[in-house]
C-alpha cells in the first residue's frame, strides 16, 4: 500500500523565475570591483589636546619640524631678497649724495632720519607681518596637521575674544606710556615731516607686524617644538626660552636690560598662547604694546627712541616698570579668558579621535 506524496508547496509570487541553464558572461569590470579607497589621511588635531600637542598626531614623524624650519628659513630668505633692493633704492634717495660718498659717509643723525623715515618703516612692517605667512606655509608643507590650527585649538581666530583682549589691555597701556613720559619730565620733540604718514602705520600696518611676530617666535616655534615633546609643560617650557632668546637677539641690542625686558614679554606671550589655547591673547598683547607706543611717540616726536635698535639702551628701572606691566596685562587676559569660556583645548567638534 502506498501513500499518497504530499503536495508540494506553491512558488512564492517573488521569487525569481527560473534562468536558462547557460547564459554568456557579463562584459564589464570583475565582480569584486573596485579596490576600496584609502582612509581619509589624519589631518585633525587630537581632541583634547592643549595648542603645544597640536601636531602631535598619529602621523606625526621626528623629522616634521626640521622639514619646518627649512622652510621659515627659506621664507624669510625669500622676503629678505624681495624687500632689500627696494630697502637700499629708499635709504639711498633719503640720503644727501653729497655725504653718502664722502669720506666719513653719512652722519649718524642723517642715517637715523633716513631708516625711520615712513617708507623705511613702511617696507620693514611688511617684512615683519608677511612672517605670519611664513609660518603658515610651514605648518602646512611640513607637518600633517591642517595649517589653520596655528591659529588656535579651534582650527580658526577667535575673533570676539581678539577684539575683546584688545579692549582689556587699551587702558592699562594708555595709563603706563602716559605715566612714564610724564615721570620722564613730558619731554616734546619736534616731528618729522612725514609724521603724519608715520601715525598712520603706527596704526593700520603695526597690528600685522606684532601679529607676524607672534605666529613666527610664538605660533610656529611652539608647534614645532611640541611635536618632539611629549609632555606640554616641558613644551612651553622649551619654547619660552628659545621664543625669548631668539626674539630679544632679533631686535639687535645686546644691552642686558633690553635682553631681559624682551625676554619677559616673550615668555608672557608664550605662556597666554598657552593658557588661553591660541595666540589671539599674544597678538593682543604686541599690538596694543606697539600701536600705543609708536603712536604716542609719533605725536610727541620722539617715535626713534621708541623702537629697539642695536644702540639701544635699556635701565634697571624701566625694565621693572615694564616687566610689571607685562605681568599684569598677563593675569588680566588669562582672567578674561576665563571668564569668556575661551577653549584652552581642541573641542571634540573640530578634532579627530586617538
Amino acid at each position: 500500500m502506498t501513500t499518497p506524496s504530499q503536495p508540494r508547496p506553491a512558488p512564492s509570487p517573488t521569487a525569481p523565475a527560473a534562468g536558462p541553464l547557460w547564459a554568456p558572461p557579463a562584459w564589464g569590470p570583475p565582480a569584486w570591483g573596485p579596490p576600496a579607497p584609502l582612509p581619509k589621511p589624519l589631518d585633525l588635531p587630537l581632541v583634547g589636546h592643549s595648542y603645544p600637542e597640536l601636531m602631535r598626531t598619529p602621523r606625526a614623524r621626528w623629522w616634521n619640524p626640521l622639514a619646518s624650519f627649512g622652510m621659515v628659513l627659506l621664507g624669510v630668505g625669500v622676503l629678505t631678497v624681495l624687500l632689500t633692493v627696494p630697502m637700499a633704492l629708499v635709504l639711498f634717495q633719503q640720503l644727501d649724495p653729497g655725504e653718502l660718498w664722502s669720506a666719513e659717509g653719512p652722519s649718524e643723525a642723517s642715517l637715523e632720519l633716513a631708516l625711520f623715515s615712513a617708507p623705511m618703516v613702511l617696507l620693514n612692517n611688511l617684512l615683519l607681518a608677511a612672517l605670519t605667512g611664513v609660518a603658515l606655509l610651514a605648518v602646512l608643507v611640513a607637518h600633517p596637521v591642517k595649517a589653520r590650527f596655528l591659529h588656535s585649538v579651534e582650527g580658526r581666530v577667535r575673533w570676539r575674544w581678539l577684539l575683546r583682549a584688545h579692549l582689556v589691555l587699551l587702558p592699562l597701556f594708555l595709563v603706563y606710556v602716559l605715566g612714564t613720559w610724564a615721570l620722564d619730565g613730558a619731554r616734546v620733540a619736534p616731528r618729522p615731516e612725514d609724521w603724519g604718514w608715520l601715525l598712520a602705520m603706527a596704526l593700520l600696518v603695526t597690528p600685522f607686524q606684532a601679529a607676524g611676530e607672534e605666529y613666527l617666535f610664538r605660533g610656529w616655534t611652539m608647534l614645532a617644538l611640541g611635536t618632539w615633546i611629549r609632555r606640554p609643560g616641558v613644551a612651553v617650557a622649551v619654547t619660552a626660552a628659545v621664543s625669548a632668546v631668539a626674539f630679544a637677539l632679533a631686535h639687535g641690542s645686546l644691552n642686558p636690560w633690553i635682553l631681559l625686558d624682551l625676554g619677559v614679554f616673550a615668555v608672557a606671550a608664550v605662556l597666554l598662547t598657552w593658557r588661553t589655547g591660541g595666540l589671539e591673547a599674544a597678538v593682543a598683547l604686541h599690538v596694543v604694546n606697539n600701536v600705543v607706543i609708536l603712536a604716542f611717540g609719533t605725536v610727541t616726536g620722539l617715535a626713534t627712541e621708541s623702537y629697539v635698535t642695536a644702540s639701544t639702551q635699556g635701565d634697571p628701572l624701566a625694565t621693572l616698570v615694564s616687566a610689571a606691566v607685562t605681568a599684569l596685562a598677563t593675569v588680566l587676559l588669562l582672567w578674561q579668558a576665563k571668564r569668556a569660556g575661551v577653549a584652552r583645548t581642541v573641542p571634540s567638534a573640530v578634532g579627530a579621535r586617538p
